[in-house]
């Protein structure tokens, strides 16, 4: 038996994930601050699809008395928050699955599932999820979703891809597209294939369109939210998940003991409470989001796609380096997708701001034509 170290080669310490990119977040204020000298408060940040409406003051305080208490850990079980989250969707609290965001859960729905042979990904779509299916080695059939559509993926394509498939990724409202599959179309595709479905409504709040409720019908149908877009929670990190109980409870077993804050969790309960509120900010984004749709389809050398979601997607015919260069000397930072899988050509993604940034924005993107 070897000792460590003893006549082992050197690739054989390599990693087989040595040549996996890191995921790309885009730019951050920070960045562009430092390269062009724009001072942060005058930057118009609409990167990362972020509430940008301020928290009310009641989760504000309830941030500010759970961090009196940090030196203690959270209860593991999280029973307060899962009753919140339970009054506010209506599902059981036994059927609901804690994460530290959104993409906790995506890995641990990758890593339950034993093996993980076949994974089927409607494209273009967030990227995460092939990520955590590579790193169990899946083989990947991705699924390629038509411009003149919109993007919105065949539900007939996804069961015919998903005969042998032991997982089906589904966006909805999709990043980066904002297109929304129909409830009938995912309720029809889980009924007629045998994988896991898990339905990503990270910004469904933004759509009204939801099968949240369909998880307790179906044995195979997993929906991930979260409270970095709706509650404006992003820099907690709090997603969950509806399942049936048995996925559930196997979620429970596997997921870090620990998994959100004591910070997050009282953050995320008083945010359920502060809902109305948010209902309101969600009018407003929706209302800014026709505005600035309106706006971007009268500039020549855009075409922005329809949104259900917080953000825009659209074409450039011109290069995006250069726009991305001449927003960025402006002080505005969008998100350049234009290398994403599935998108042909120069695309960005376009968060949806307050009245002032979109205004601020479209007068910048008006003096390039």
């Amino acid at each position: 038996m070897r000792g460590v170290g003893e006549g082992v080669r050197q690739e054989e310490y390599v990693c087989k994930f040595e040549h996996i990119e890191a995921y790309d977040a885009g730019d951050f204020p920070e960045d562009i601050s430092r390269k062009y000298g724009v001072p942060l408060r005058k930057i118009v940040n609409l990167n990362s699809n972020e509430n940008p409406y301020p928290l009310p003051r009641s989760v504000i305080h309830a941030i500010y008395e759970a961090a009196k208490h940090s030196s203690r850990y959270p209860d593991p079980k999280y029973p307060e928050l899962k009753e919140a989250i339970s009054s506010y969707i209506g599902v059981p609290a036994e059927n609901i699955v804690l994460g530290t965001g959104a993409n906790d859960i995506f890995s641990c729905i990758c890593n339950i599932l034993e093996p993980l042979d076949r994974v089927v990904i409607p494209i273009p779509t967030y990227t995460m999820y092939a990520f955590y299916a590579m790193m169990r080695d899946a083989s990947l059939k991705f699924i390629e979703t038509a411009e003149e559509k919109c993007f919105v993926p065949s539900s007939e394509e996804i069961i015919d891809a998903a005969e042998d498939a032991k997982l089906v990724f589904l966006c909805s409202p999709c990043n980066p597209t904002g297109a929304v599959l129909p409830p009938a179309e995912i309720k029809k595709i889980v009924e007629h294939v045998n994988a896991i479905v898990v339905v990503d409504e990270a910004y469904a709040e933004f759509s009204g369109k939801s099968v949240v409720s369909d998880a307790l019908e179906h044995e195979n149908l997993v929906v991930v939210r979260s409270f970095s877009k709706f509650f404006a929670l992003a820099g907690l990190r709090i997603g969950y998940a509806v399942a049936p109980k048995q996925l559930a409870s196997l979620f429970e077993k596997l997921r870090q003991p620990f998994a959100i804050s004591s910070i997050g969790a009282k953050a995320a309960v008083q945010a359920i409470k502060e809902v109305e509120y948010f209902n309101k900010i969600r009018d407003k984004i929706v209302e800014e989001r026709a505005y600035l749709y309106e706006s971007l389809k009268k500039i020549s050398f855009l075409k922005p796609f329809p949104s259900e979601a917080n953000f825009i997607l659209v074409k450039l015919s011109i290069a995006a380096s250069e726009l991305m260069e001449s927003l960025y000397k402006n002080g505005i930072i969008i998100r350049n997708v234009t290398d994403m899988l599935g998108l042909k050509g120069n695309f960005v993604r376009i968060t949806v701001g307050r009245r002032s940034e979109n205004r601020r924005l479209v007068e910048a993107l008006r003096n390039l034509e």
